[in-house]
């Protein structure tokens, strides 16, 4: 395995300019090629789950006056940030803007009557796509033991014909995707469904270089464990954060006790403490500090990370600095490893599926076809 560090280094050192300006520039090469094998030939998929929220009846501090746009709930609404469409006592209907541990709430139209405190809200259409989403795979919504898959809906127009009357039920028909949320007709009655995204995530850029400041500490990797505790590491990465698609690694150094393997973390919980994401298994327990390497690998199958190097001097001496032979050299090298990684890919793998790809749908509305 070749960490980004490794990748770059390599890249630099073949290119024959290790100036720091050519070491950014081949990150960001090897960045460019990391992101475009992975959605060519991988499907890079996760599942996220949130829960619908159904019709609920509220209560607001004070009544409505006629031209009111604003009015303040007798406790902060729960739910993420969403905009609903609500019912007044006088009978006239606003879509309003609920805020996460806010008890504010607004509207645009100033309503016409005066309203008592009592209002009812039909039920969150709208959810938020994860901000990682590549291309919607497909969502399911779980009702009881029953799953649910809608059908998709390509265009605003055919939405907004479906969307005549604000229906309500815990059977979803449709799903339409717009300004960063997935909208579900009919909207969602019950709160409490499980609605489940599966996606194509988008892909990080490398960003990591290695550390090694510190020590793994005696006991601090021990088999059967998930546990890693260092001594002066001053690990300064995102704390109690998932990091499974940064892909961080740690390796205590086989020199000095460890057994020279790449673990996965799942989470730094602090500068001296982290968690792997699966527990240690045939490493020898860390019986005397030793020194560490935490590295960030591409999420690409280990066998093909030289590619990465190989296309990056292929875009540098075509375009960059222009040398036929230097290219010609690497264009033949990144060709062998495409071929292998095509035949691999051909057989299923977690998380590679070369064959027949199911329909996409694109987060953006970027609309398929005409």
């Amino acid at each position: 395995m070749k960490t980004f560090t490794t990748l770059k280094n390599l890249a630099t050192n073949l290119s024959n300019n290790t100036s720091t300006d050519n070491d950014t520039l081949m990150g960001q090469l090897i960045n460019d090629q990391h992101r475009y094998l992975l959605q060519k030939y991988f499907d890079n998929e996760k599942t996220v789950q949130t829960t619908t929220v159904g019709g609920q009846s509220l209560t607001l501090t004070g009544t409505v006056a006629i031209a009111g746009v604003s009015a303040t709930l007798t406790a902060a609404w729960t739910y993420p940030t969403n905009s609903q469409l609500v019912n007044f006592s006088n009978g006239e209907q606003r879509t309003v803007l609920f805020t996460n541990s806010s008890t504010a709430i607004t509207w645009v139209g100033g309503l016409t009557a005066s309203a008592t405190t009592a209002i009812t809200s039909v039920g969150v259409q709208g959810y938020r796509i994860p901000v990682n989403v590549s291309k919607i795979k497909n969502n399911t919504i779980s009702v009881g033991q029953l799953k649910y898959m809608p059908t998709p809906i390509q265009t605003r127009n055919e939405w907004d014909l479906i969307n005549t009357l604000p229906y309500t039920s815990d059977i979803p028909n449709y799903y339409f995707i717009y300004n960063g949320r997935l909208e579900i007709f009919p909207i969602p009655s019950t709160t409490g469904n499980l609605l489940t995204f599966n996606y194509q995530t988008k892909v990080n850029d490398m960003s990591y270089a290695d550390f090694s400041t510190g020590t793994m500490a005696n006991g601090g990797m021990v088999v059967g464990s998930t546990a890693v505790t260092g001594v002066g590491t001053s690990w300064a990465y995102p704390a109690d954060t998932d990091l499974a698609f940064e892909n961080l690694h740690i390796r205590a150094n086989s020199a000095n006790g460890g057994d020279g393997l790449w673990y996965p973390i799942s989470r730094v919980l602090s500068t001296t403490t982290l968690t792997l994401a699966n527990p240690v298994i045939n490493a020898p327990s860390i019986t005397t500090a030793t020194t560490y390497t935490i590295g960030q690998m591409p999420l690409l199958s280990e066998d093909f990370h030289d590619m990465l190097v190989f296309g990056a001097l292929k875009i540098y001496f075509n375009s960059i600095v222009p040398d036929p032979n230097k290219f010609k050299e690497y264009d033949n090298l990144y060709k062998e490893r495409l071929e292998l990684l095509e035949a691999y890919g051909g057989t299923k793998q977690v998380s590679v599926d070369l064959g027949v790809q199911p329909a996409m749908v694109n987060p953006n509305l970027f609309l398929y076809g005409n």
